[in-house]
């Protein structure tokens, strides 16, 4: 019997031409809170669930523990591999996006997981488990957070935030039911699980494959100036990784785990809070949303959560547990929105930006967890002490400096480096273009089988190799005006079936969106292309058309 999930559509009535910002709750949000919730239990709980809280005599004479040590080498190699991905990501863009990557990231991550149950053993075999769990889990899961963000980046703005506010709020709600309702022998076991269902979920979001469909935006990405996008993106995302760890640790290994049923309803509420603030971000942004303005609107929430710190031991403790979760829940999605948005608004591949974004944000959380962890024995000393208020301030400190030195859209359109002819693409794109060649070759060989006998005339092979070609030339003129006015990946799509002649019910259908969705992505492309109708758009491709016709038949004279 198939399953389904429940379908929810949040739909905001637009400022210009009638247009609507609407946003659908998926298996996005389940598959992510999944993924959350294993970061929870597995890395920042794995003392509780999997015994490793016991010290860690080999090389460190007892100072720190087992579960200390596989974090911080899991985190390490985590945040390596996201930067390795991002970087290569054009070279090895089959194996990236093909399942048996999918599947590879899945039986890493649950291996690296269970082998944390030896890890207590001690002696050389719990040394090895120890070195394997963190190695398998941080190269495991990074790249299962690029295949997460590949899918999320295919999809409008309204749709990352509702469904990454709903993972966070699944993650959190796992993670408590996991901590307080069942054995900590078979939450570890479960724990395990989760990259198995991830695998199931992303298994049906990954279409089969990407470039048997030639997927455009994502195959074809604007470029970067490297230079400008590492210090403008990678500085505030490191300072923002930096607040990031440190209101993590604080949750996950504190506020959490408590075992007060009082402090549960107050943690569920907090929960409940974060998820519909993130929501409501929707109604604040209409269709206009950027996450510029997404920053202006939680920061404020993450700022709360960084003052309660110093009051968890406090008579308001209760007060402060709802604010940290709250404002922690609200951080969380935000990075998530982030990365996302940036990828889908300016068609930048998604395994770059989640490899080098992530990664970034991943070294610096290590240091901002470091910062609010001890020795074992004293492992909230930091984090709740007499002195924590300096911490608390240095917190608060990073947020705003994070928020001041974090680019605008204008400034990342400046970033955007868009093709333009005679651009030379890279290695990964040029081997990927002859496999869609061969496989082009294959589906017309299939086509060519014998048929039933009709009386209609049959199509020549020459006729078809000039449909594919006159395909082929239409989706490139369509890419060329989509990369010169930057438009975002579903507003491509759009514009191909646009241009096509189509209307909006059948963009509707096609891609199974709504008609208000449909409408919003039309005016947006319109005002991007300084266009009022269809057939002005229509106008627009035929002169691409007859410009690379001129330029293919009449190169210029040297």
């Amino acid at each position: 019997m198939a399953s389904t999930f429940p379908h929810v559509t949040i739909t905001v009535a637009g400022k210009e031409n009638g247009a609507d910002a609407s946003g659908e709750l998926n298996t996005l949000s389940l598959g992510y809170g999944f993924h959350q919730a294993w970061i929870y239990s597995a890395m920042f709980s794995a003392g509780v669930f999997f015994g490793t809280d016991t010290p860690f005599t080999m090389l460190f004479d007892g100072a720190y523990s087992c579960s200390l040590i596989v974090l911080v080498i899991s985190m390490i190699f985590f945040g390596i591999a996201l930067l390795a991905l991002g970087v290569t990501n054009q070279m090895f863009l089959r194996f990236y996006v093909s399942k048996q990557a999918l599947g590879l990231s899945a039986l890493l991550t649950c291996l690296g997981t269970y082998a944390s149950f030896l890890v207590p053993i001690g002696g050389p075999l719990g040394t090895l488990a120890l070195l394997f769990a963190g190695l398998a889990t941080g190269i495991g899961s990074s790249l299962m957070v690029v295949l997460w963000g590949t899918a999320f980046a295919r999809y409008e703005f309204s749709t990352i935030i509702l469904n990454t506010a709903v993972s966070v709020a699944i993650g959190i709600g796992l993670y408590m039911v996991l901590t307080h309702l069942v054995p900590p022998f078979c939450s570890g076991i479960i724990t395990g699980i989760f990259p198995i269902a991830e695998v199931f979920i992303l298994w049906r979001l990954t279409p089969i494959p990407y470039y048997r469909r030639r997927e455009i935006p994502i195959f074809h990405p604007l470029t970067v100036k490297p230079a400008q996008f590492l210090v403008r993106m990678l500085i505030p995302t490191a300072i923002f990784g930096f607040a990031l760890g440190v209101l993590r640790t604080v949750a996950s290994n504190i506020v959490l785990p408590a075992a007060d049923l009082t402090m549960l309803l107050v943690m569920g509420a907090a929960a409940c809070l974060g998820m519909f603030i993130t929501i409501a971000t929707i109604f604040i942004s209409k269709n206009e949303g950027h996450w510029d303005l997404i920053f202006r609107t939680l920061l404020p929430f993450i700022a709360l959560a960084a003052i309660s710190l110093p009051f968890l031991n406090s008579p308001s403790s209760l007060l402060a547990c709802l604010a940290l979760i709250a404002g922690y829940m609200c951080f969380e999605a935000l990075m998530w929105i982030f990365f996302a948005d940036l990828a889908q608004e300016f068609r930048l591949s998604p395994i770059f930006v989640f490899g080098t974004g992530r990664g970034t944000l991943a070294l610096a959380s290590l240091f901002g967890t470091l910062f609010a962890m001890t020795p074992i024995g004293d492992a909230s000393s930091m984090i709740t002490g007499a002195d924590y208020g300096s911490g608390a301030l240095l917190v608060l400190f990073a947020l705003i400096l994070g928020y001041v030195l974090s680019p605008r859209q204008r400034e990342v359109k400046a970033i955007v480096a868009a093709p333009t002819e005679g651009v030379n693409v890279d290695q990964g794109t040029e081997a990927l273009k002859k496999h869609i060649a061969a496989l082009d070759e294959k589906d017309a060989a299939a086509e060519k089988a014998p048929a039933p006998e009709t009386e209609e005339p049959q199509e020549t092979p020459q006729d078809a190799e000039e449909g594919r070609r006159a395909k082929g030339r239409f989706h490139s003129q369509c890419e060329a005006i989509a990369d010169r006015y930057l438009l975002s990946r579903r507003e491509t799509e759009v514009m191909f079936l646009l241009a096509k002649g189509h209307n909006a019910a059948f963009i509707q259908d096609q891609l199974c969106i709504s008609k208000s969705t449909a409408k919003t992505h039309i005016n947006h492309i319109y005002r991007k292309l300084d266009i009022h109708t269809q057939q002005e758009l229509l106008s627009m491709v035929e002169a691409a058309r007859r410009e690379a016709y001129d330029s293919e038949n009449n190169p210029p004279r040297r």
